[in-house]
């Protein structure tokens, strides 16, 4: 089923847990309704994503590097994950795998920025429904 190599960082390490290891899969109706919608969602989130990170920036302007140095680190992985985001938008839409893996990239980065703002709750939560819909549709994007 899947048939793609997992050559990116930790894919290997999270792909069955999402694939094989997990009791229930997606029917493929499900699947294909999300490969068709997530361009679209992604397309949506982004300038709410940016409006977020506008507002954090102007609001921690000055203490961002001198009091809170994992929040100022946060900020940019949240950035970098919106970059890799609105990289994502046209191989999503074209179902090429350069796209999954830029929403994988995204995913990681979004991941790693909710546990340097010590949001472990949204951390757990980020990468179990995140991780289990990306990984459900992966094998679309060849």
């Amino acid at each position: 089923m899947n048939l793609i190599p997992a050559d990116k960082p930790l894919e290997k390490e999270i792909l069955p847990l999402f694939t094989k290891t997990i009791p229930f899969q997606l029917p493929t109706e499900w699947k294909d309704f999300i490969v068709k919608i997530t361009p679209w969602i992604i397309v949506l989130l982004v300038p709410l994503y940016i409006f977020a990170i506008g507002l954090t920036a102007f609001g921690t302007l000055f203490t961002a590097f001198t009091a809170h140095p994992l929040w100022s680190v946060g900020m940019l992985l949240t950035t970098a994950g919106l970059i890799c985001s609105l990289l994502s938008i046209k191989g999503l839409f074209d179902r090429k795998r350069e796209g999954w893996v830029w929403a994988y990239y995204a995913f990681l980065l979004f991941l790693l920025a909710d546990i340097l703002y010590l949001n472990f709750i949204d951390a757990i939560i980020t990468f179990l429904i995140s991780g289990y819909f990306l990984f459900q549709i992966r094998e679309y994007y060849k």
